[in-house]
């Protein structure tokens, strides 16, 4: 099943490009935006990560991602609120969309059903439908990305529309999916038995998250994530111990076209620190001709990634049996 899910991301990515140029959705023409708050956990919540950072240089207001039960106080009338869930009765996402009404916020919804789909119809918020080809979240990132962004185009507050990048993307996952697999396969075998370090550029920190949270979910196995250059001012000091824990991590430093060129500097330097405790080290690269095309990139060979190493642990990569015990164990 999670093969076939993963197979399918560029298949995502143009049919939720296709599906929202058919939505009748309204306009704020007459009503000010001043920020934008997006709602979601994890599966359906890591989009609006990803979202913020490939539109980090386009928005003409902030932006943040709230992840539990509690907005923030300046969330208004000018606020556009957007509740992004899959199934569409996450519980925490539920209770933030009861406190926007209240504020008075402006409500868009993203779902695939449940309740927040009934919510949005019965109280005429926008709605984006979400295609659903399993009841896996995560397995469907690339139709809550792309939504979103095309969102936040239509409601103006980004001025390019995605379409060429979206298309160009689609277009390179495909004709490099073989080559993106045998990787995907190397890199997974090097990661069996160790604890995985993520590394990259502050830009890239959602993809990193949705790295581990594929590692966590599909691989059923821990790894830890940080970004530079924040690391440089505390985490890099405890790259000192537990020796016999350092010996047995691999760092994989992820690198894209819009890295700032101080960051470059600072891993070069940091590299050579990381070796006196662990020689496993591998670098990779993004492709693409944008941000938004290197980031997709890089979650399609890292998904593929999730889950060679998912085959090489001997896990089956779709269930997530402890999720379904807290949750069981939350209604009781």
């Amino acid at each position: 099943m999670m093969y076939e899910l993963i197979s399918s991301f560029p298949n995502q990515l143009e049919e939720a490009y296709l599906s929202f140029q058919k939505l009748s959705l309204s306009s704020l023409e007459d009503k000010k935006i001043t920020n934008v708050v997006v709602v979601g956990l994890g599966g359906s919540g890591i989009g609006g990560n990803l979202a913020q950072t490939i539109t980090r240089s386009l928005l003409s207001v902030p932006y943040q991602v709230c992840k539990t039960y509690n907005l923030p106080n300046y969330i208004n009338e000018n606020t556009l609120f957007i509740a992004s869930s899959f199934s569409g009765n996450t519980e925490e996402t539920l209770a933030s969309l009861e406190e926007a009404q209240r504020r008075g916020a402006y409500i868009a919804c993203l779902t695939s059903g449940g309740k927040l789909e009934k919510i949005a119809n019965q109280k005429g918020f926008d709605l984006v439908p979400l295609a659903s080809r399993a009841a896996c979240p995560r397995a469907h990132l690339p139709y809550s990305v792309t939504s979103l962004l095309l969102l936040l185009h239509h409601y103006g507050l980004v001025e390019i529309g995605f379409e060429k990048e979206i298309q160009q993307t689609v277009e390179k996952l495909k004709k490099d999916e073989k080559t993106i697999k045998v990787e995907a396969q190397k890199l997974a075998k090097s990661l069996k038995g160790k604890f995985p370090i993520l590394y990259a550029d502050a830009i890239l920190e959602p993809m990193l998250i949705r790295f581990q949270q594929q590692i966590n979910e599909n691989a059923k196995q821990l790894c830890h994530v940080a970004v530079f250059p924040e690391m440089n001012h505390n985490e890099l000091v405890g790259w000192h111990l537990p020796k016999e824990i350092l010996s047995k991590t691999h760092i994989l430093l992820f690198h894209s076209d819009y890295d700032h060129e101080r960051v470059n500097k600072r891993m070069e330097i940091c590299e050579g620190i990381f070796n006196k405790h662990t020689h496993s080290i591998t670098h990779i690269a993004a492709e693409g001709n944008s941000f938004l095309e290197q980031v997709f990139y890089l979650i399609y060979l890292t998904d593929w990634v999730s889950y060679y190493l998912a085959e090489e642990n001997g896990v089956d990569p779709f269930p997530v049996e402890v999720i379904n015990y807290l949750k069981s164990s939350l209604q009781e």
